[in-house]
């Protein structure tokens, strides 16, 4: 049995108007987004997005899970500059919200999910920037998301990413994921990213 299955999440009391407001100002400052020349925090971040891209691929998802931070965001704008509370999003998920996601793939009826799709994420472009205080770093990256289904047709999707990652005492976690999908507009056949 799945131990997220063992524990009933939370609503999720964080999604205020306050935090919508935060986000939306996190995202309006990537204009003025200096990378760091610091290569351990190049480095530190790289390993981050490829360990959550090797997690993703082999479907160990309460381990990839396990790097979110407890107020986290999961989002996939439908459009550009979009603001989450008025716009269609692909996918706007908190912590509660993943992990529901996670019980609904490991159950197997995951209706969509049938024939079972194989991902590979290619990560690239990285850089990274951090806070002054050390403790909270922007993340931008291009990732490549190959996805075969068994007897019907290859999908690949060409994605933005911005993370925002935040420092606790034993590591750094992901407090938002953004997704910006290139390709978005043509229509999307029930893209799962999990």
């Amino acid at each position: 049995m799945s131990s997220l299955k063992k524990k009933r999440p939370e609503p999720s009391l964080y999604l205020t108007n306050d935090y919508y407001d935060a986000l939306l100002e996190w995202r309006e400052a990537v204009q003025e987004f200096e990378p760091s020349q610091d290569a351990s925090v190049i480095q530190e971040c790289t390993a981050l997005l490829n360990r959550e891209a090797r997690l993703l691929d082999s479907r160990r998802f309460e381990e990839w899970l396990g790097m979110y931070s407890d107020d986290c965001v999961y989002w996939l704008p439908a459009y550009l500059n979009a603001d989450p509370r008025q716009n269609v999003n692909v996918a706007f998920d908190d912590h509660r919200r993943l992990e529901d996601r996670i019980i609904r793939l490991e159950t197997g009826f995951a209706h969509n999910q049938e024939p079972g799709r194989r991902l590979r994420r290619l990560v690239s472009n990285i850089e990274a920037a951090q806070s002054e205080d050390g403790q909270m770093r922007r993340v931008l990256a291009k990732e490549h998301v190959f996805e075969h289904r068994t007897g019907r047709h290859t999908i690949d999707y060409i994605v933005d990413l911005d993370y925002w990652l935040v420092k606790a005492a034993d590591g750094w976690f992901i407090k938002v994921k953004y997704a910006e999908l290139i390709n978005s507009v043509d229509g999307l056949d029930t893209p799962t990213f999990l």
